[in-house]
């Protein structure tokens, strides 16, 4: 593990440092938002266009079946996760969606890209954002729709409006098709336009991870460990496992899957806390599962990279 540890730990020193900027009240937590608003809105898809429209326009069309064997892994470990849940912790079917969610749905986006390309390479960024434009376009709605739905008529919200809202207006999302047309279409980046989001896609890593820091120590430690556990023990090892199963089912090259299994191996992203806040559907569970990965995953992840490498 030494030298994966070596690499992973300056990572979650940052998470460190921003949980602790927040937490010793160095950090005013009305400024957490605007940290989290730059990366969303400025750093991550400026890294993300830049990233996705400079990639080799064969090897997308070679790993054609990249985005399915994807999809298919996390939408297995869903449903393994939602039967688990209802079956252990007899919960309804809102709340084993927010577990489920949790169990499939990695931290790509604010941890996923910086990570893996120090640990592997700065050409995994390309099927990481891959990973999160299913995740958002897919993955994501499936959960909230369930919750939604399942919940008194009273409380629904417009399901067309929320899932345009959430990923046909994602920035993410906009970003990442914009440079899949841009790579396709062979346009290539000009010098200023490759300077510019070059320029302020390398603040996405750090400041990244210090907001991630800084939204976990704003977030509340409850009961309900058995859940958060659940959840965490699935996301660490059930759904990296199961997207090597189907990479290699479906023949992806050897480091495509190697960025996709190391990225299944992730902690619960921050965004499950912001959903099941949203819905009101077991915030505190869902804050603990977040925090408890982001934790295990520092040993676990190093012990990856250094298995699979």
């Amino acid at each position: 593990m030494g030298l994966s540890f070596q690499i992973v730990l300056p990572f979650f020193a940052l998470v460190l440092t921003g949980f602790a900027a927040v937490r010793f009240g160095i950090l005013p937590s009305h400024v957490v938002s605007g940290l989290n608003r730059f990366v969303f809105f400025f750093a991550l898809p400026a890294l993300l266009f830049e990233k996705t429209a400079t990639a080799p326009v064969e090897r997308l069309i070679d790993d054609r079946a990249f985005l399915l064997a994807y999809l298919l892994a996390s939408l297995s470990v869903f449903a393994l996760s939602w039967v688990g849940a209802r079956a252990l912790f007899r919960q309804g079917p809102g709340r084993t969606s927010v577990m489920a969610l949790g169990s499939s749905y990695a931290n790509t986006g604010y941890m996923g890209i910086p990570l893996l390309g120090a640990a592997i390479g700065d050409w995994s960024a390309v099927p990481v954002a891959l990973i999160l434009l299913v995740d958002i376009a897919v993955v994501i709605p499936l959960a909230t729709t369930i919750i939604d739905t399942t919940r008194p008529d009273e409380l629904r919200r417009d399901l067309k409006s929320a899932l345009f809202k959430s990923v046909i207006m994602n920035p993410l999302v906009i970003t990442i098709v914009a440079g899949l047309v841009f790579a396709f279409a062979g346009w290539g980046l000009p010098d200023p336009i490759a300077g510019f989001t070059g320029l302020l896609g390398s603040a996405a890593g750090p400041v990244a991870m210090f907001a991630l820091g800084a939204v976990l120590a704003g977030q509340p430690l409850s009961d309900g460990l058995g859940e958060a556990f659940y959840v965490t023990f699935l996301k660490l090892s059930a759904h990296p496992a199961a997207i090597w199963i189907s990479m290699t089912a479906f023949g992806i090259a050897a480091d495509w899957r190697l960025a996709a299994t190391l990225a299944g191996a992730l902690p619960v992203a921050t965004t499950l806390f912001v959903i099941a806040e949203q819905y009101k559907t077991m915030p505190e569970r869902a804050s603990t599962a977040v925090l408890a990965s982001t934790a295990v995953s520092l040993l676990t992840l190093s012990a990856m990279i250094d298995w699979l490498k």
